[in-house]
């Protein structure tokens, strides 16, 4: 009976062991956390400090009286007086501070969104775009702002050979409501979308942004620049500027020109989206394409590098957080939980 008994302890033991060497292989997503408090943002907007047509008070106005609770102004190379943008916010709106660094390659615009900062960094020309995006990054980062990839086609000045200079942004526009920036790409140059999926495989923390770049609130520009064309959802736990550029320099948000999402779920190996709309098309998309159109969760299978999701409804869409994979390892604590 002791002999027996002992038998039978070992075999447990070699079963939980068993059962512990398999979880500890099984494929797991580097961040977990929960979203589902979002706010509403447009993170490239202009004034008549710059090229657009409006005072700041009268653009932040038209954002909060549209339903936004935050609004970044980011004219090209300088940085809303700090008084002005503290005079626009309040309690249940808030305006960051902003500048789009404007710099130049061979004749064609190169654009960094500085988020977040309080200091001019101003524009040049460099040799290469990859070197100018490299300095706006750089200087975003330097200040402890928030850097975002402005319009890529703008110009067709970005291409793939440029996505290692995209390291160190923690955006990148996917969607442009600038009449001039073709964020779909053609038949020779990559969509907005397809840059930041080359930017994820390349092992890049970023995520997709929809922004408006606004320049008229009249409704009168040439070419058009209006806003209410795409904007960001941030979860916060408060309405106030630290935690706002917190998120967005964490990526904990989503992006879109139509849809809302009421909760995204990051647990263990399963990636679950919530859409506001029931017959919203949720696909879940990975470093080889499309994964799964089926069901709004989407467990690993074991080959992904990242995963995120794009959500379809009414002629909309909008973007999730990209999430990359640990392969090897389901121990440890992710360091971006939140909620969980």
């Amino acid at each position: 009976m002791v002999c027996g008994g002992v038998a039978l302890a070992a075999a447990v033991g070699c079963v939980d062991n068993a059962r512990q060497a398999t979880q500890a292989r099984r494929p797991r997503f580097e961040r977990q956390f929960v979203l589902d408090s979002f706010r509403k943002g447009n993170v490239h907007t202009h004034t008549s400090l710059s090229d657009g047509d409006s005072p700041p008070e009268v653009v932040a106005a038209w954002y909060r009286d549209h339903g936004y609770d935050f609004v970044a102004l980011t004219d090209h190379n300088r940085v809303t007086d700090e008084s002005t943008a503290r005079d626009l916010t309040t309690p249940r709106f808030v305006v960051l501070r902003g500048e789009e660094i404007s710099m130049w390659h061979a004749g064609h615009q190169v654009h960094v969104n500085a988020l977040c900062t309080h200091r001019t960094i101003g524009g040049a020309d460099f040799p290469t775009a990859g070197q100018a995006l490299q300095h706006g990054i750089a200087a975003v980062r330097a200040q402890g702002g928030v850097a975002l990839i402005n319009h890529p086609n703008f110009d067709w000045v970005v291409s793939v050979a440029d996505v290692p200079s995209f390291a160190g942004a923690s955006l990148i526009e996917v969607a442009s409501g600038h009449a001039y920036v073709p964020s779909q790409g053609d038949a020779t140059h990559p969509s907005h979308e397809a840059l930041w999926d080359a930017a994820l495989t390349a092992g890049q923390d970023i995520m997709g942004a929809a922004v408006d770049d606004m320049h008229h609130v009249q409704q009168c520009g040439d070419p058009p620049a209006y806003p209410g064309k795409g904007w960001v959802f941030v979860s916060v736990p408060a309405l106030d500027a630290d935690s706002i550029c917190d998120a967005l320099r964490e990526g904990m948000m989503y992006s879109s020109t139509g849809p809302s999402i009421v909760r995204i779920e990051v647990r263990g190996d399963r990636y679950t989206v919530e859409p506001a709309d029931g017959t919203a098309r949720v696909t879940f998309v990975g470093d080889e394409g499309e994964l799964s159109r089926e069901n709004k969760t989407y467990r690993l299978q074991g080959r992904e590098r990242w995963v995120r999701a794009r959500v379809e409804a009414a002629g909309g869409t909008a973007w999730t957080p990209a999430v990359h994979v640990n392969r090897g390892n389901a121990g440890g604590v992710p360091s971006a939980s939140r909620g969980l």
